[in-house]
């Protein structure tokens, strides 16, 4: 497939580039599981950029769902991925406050993080594989020849409200208004996942 840029595009777009990014990601963390400090710095950075990635993709997702849910062709392919929502973002709750205000070189020391990011890339791994190869091809042709499309907010308007703290069950209402998600995404990053990337380098 074909990558576009999704600086300009739309959610699908996003939701695209959040995917092969992540699927990047999961590569290194595999290439960094030893003990050395420098595997333990790579995979920490890797680990804060998961879990900031994994949001910037779940709001992708919750967009790119809603949108078409009423579209008869897309209706079944929308409610498949708001059927995996419980699951998916419960391991990003896990994930997220195991990592939280931990330095990225110390999260994969005296508790099981790994153990819990490798049952998130179990869980996102197999839904990006879904995406890439049938979800986002299906719903782009279904959209290309409507004014749906044109419906779905920007990327970039996407990633600024995408908050890295997951109400488990399902999005909350501060992730649909603009203001407070756009106030809390920022609150997020710069409590801890900036510093945390960091701080794993020194």
């Amino acid at each position: 497939m074909a990558h576009r840029s999704h600086r300009s595009g739309s959610a699908l777009d996003l939701l695209e580039t959040e995917d092969l990014e992540l699927r990047r990601l999961f590569s290194v963390l595999r290439q960094h599981r030893g003990t050395s400090v420098v595997d333990r710095a790579d995979y920490g950075r890797a680990a804060k950029d998961v879990i900031r990635h994994v949001a910037t993709r779940e709001a992708a997702l919750v967009e790119v769902a809603e949108s078409v849910f009423d579209r008869p062709d897309l209706e079944g392919m929308s409610a498949q991925i708001q059927g995996r929502m419980g699951t998916r973002r419960r391991q990003i709750d896990r994930v997220e406050k195991m990592s939280r205000g931990v330095q990225g070189i110390n999260l994969n020391m005296g508790q099981h993080f790994d153990d819990e990011m490798v049952e998130l890339e179990q869980i996102v791994g197999t839904e990006i594989e879904w995406e890439l190869g049938e979800a986002i091809p299906q719903i782009l042709h279904a959209l290309s020849s409507s004014d749906t499309q044109a419906e779905l907010k920007s990327a970039r308007h996407v990633e600024k409200h995408a908050p890295t703290h997951l109400e488990p069950s399902g999005p909350r209402w501060v992730e649909r208004a603009s203001v407070v998600s756009r106030f809390l995404t920022i609150y997020d990053h710069l409590r801890d996942f900036p510093r945390g990337r960091a701080r794993s380098n020194s």
